[in-house]
């Protein structure tokens, strides 16, 4: 008689924590959201910016990161002061970055005459926060040296110390001001080497990587990717700076060949991934025209930005306001993250986690998944997809290409009958 292997026993609903609720009070970078506005913009459009200054703060934003990548702000800053107050009054923050795309090393750009370049970067540093800024950014952190392939281990080194003295002066330019303003940056993880001198040595208080940027649509390599940051930056006591836009990918000598989720992205998974991003805890970078803001290219080089012109952009600025609120009342910025597994409802390329009692389903599959009813819906990044159409009480479809928080269920103990 042949025996029959028993059938594995049902693995049940796990959560895996990732990352510990934090307490406290926190100086605005710890849990802030930015809006990205770091296209180079000239006095002309930073004028034109502060007409929408008021929508960005209404919706919910902790500060405004811009770059007057056209503007001499060093023999003249009084538009970029003007464009700080009229954004202080209106209650954000400002970050301006003062380099271009890239932060070239030792081989051109800032590096081409140390002298020279780190004179001239002190002085715009010095200009942008004479004129209010809450904080400075670098812009991304170039360690090729010039050459992409193999550069030279001499040169490189070089390169290393040349760039951690220019921290070191900023960071003390920085000290002389009252009001504490940070320094930010972004490096890219394809070099592990310099990724970690950056994080554990120049000790920035935004260090954004391109974990996000450069990952597939795929739920399982996002899940991992999110893991890896915030484990490596909790085991620093570093705050994860999150940061999905595809942008810095244009004209990246390492940028992967389709491996992006920005590669074809439509607008649904535009608006998925920052719904998600802003779902981790640290501070979340949202571009400018990915939720809610929209850029008119003029035929110039420069563009004309509107805030929510059109209707569906009216209806990405509702979602995002939403979003941010509660981001904010239920302190995502700093709650616990947990992953959540083997839920009977999900399937392959569903990933769901937890953080500060919110549940968020991101569905990168062609399938859409229902959310059973007792999870009360919060928001979508699905903008047609209206709270009105779908009473409480009754399953969510999450469609593909689309996140959704979800109030998580509470634990309901098991029914049992006893007798006195």
């Amino acid at each position: 008689m042949t025996e029959t292997a028993p059938a594995p026993a049902p693995v049940g609903v796990t959560t895996t924590l990732v990352h510990r609720i934090q307490r406290g009070r926190f100086p605005w970078w710890r849990r802030a959201v930015v809006c990205d506005l770091a296209d180079g913009l000239d006095d002309t459009e930073l004028t034109e910016v502060e007409d929408i200054v008021l929508d960005i703060a209404r919706v919910g934003f902790t500060a405004i990161l811009v770059r007057p990548a056209r503007s001499d702000i060093i023999t003249d800053g009084t538009t970029l002061e003007r464009f700080v107050t009229r954004v202080h009054n209106a209650g954000l923050k400002v970050i301006v970055r003062l380099s271009g795309s890239t932060l070239p090393g030792g081989c051109g750009g800032t590096f081409i005459d140390l002298e020279d370049g780190v004179t001239t970067l002190v002085l715009r540093t010095r200009a942008a926060l004479k004129a209010g800024a809450d904080g400075i950014d670098l812009g991304r952190i170039d360690d090729t040296c010039g050459s992409p392939v193999s550069p030279d281990p001499v040169r490189r080194a070089r390169h290393a110390e040349r760039f951690s003295q220019l921290v070191r002066i900023l960071q003390a330019e920085l000290a002389d001001f009252d009001a504490q303003p940070i320094l930010a940056a972004e490096a890219s993880t394809t070099d592990e080497d310099a990724f970690h001198r950056h994080l554990e040595e120049e000790w920035f208080h935004h260090l954004r990587d391109d974990s996000l940027t450069t990952c597939p649509w795929d739920a399982d390599l996002l899940r991992g990717r999110i893991r890896r940051v915030l484990e490596e930056r909790d085991r620093l006591g570093h705050v994860a700076a999150w940061h999905a836009s595809g942008r810095a990918l244009n004209g990246r000598d390492d940028a992967p060949v389709g491996g992006s989720w920005e590669v074809g992205a439509s607008p649904d998974r535009r608006a998925a991934m920052a719904l998600y991003e802003l779902s981790a805890p640290g501070a979340v970078y949202v571009p400018f025209e990915h939720l809610a803001g929209r850029l008119h290219p003029t035929g110039d080089g420069r563009a004309h930005r509107t805030w929510a012109a059109d209707q569906r952009a009216s209806l990405e600025a509702r979602t995002l306001g939403t979003a941010l609120r509660l981001r904010n009342e239920r302190a995502m910025g700093s709650g616990s993250f947990a992953f959540v597994d083997h839920l009977d409802w999900t399937h392959p390329g569903v990933e769901v986690h937890v953080c500060a009692g919110t549940m968020v389903v991101l569905n990168t599959s062609d399938t859409a998944v229902e959310v059973p009813a007792e999870h009360r819906f919060l928001v979508s990044s699905h903008v047609t997809d209206q709270v009105s159409a779908h009473p409480a009480g009754v399953p969510r479809n999450v469609p593909p290409e689309t996140c959704a928080w979800f109030d998580t269920a509470r634990i309901q103990p098991v029914p049992f009958e006893h007798t006195d």
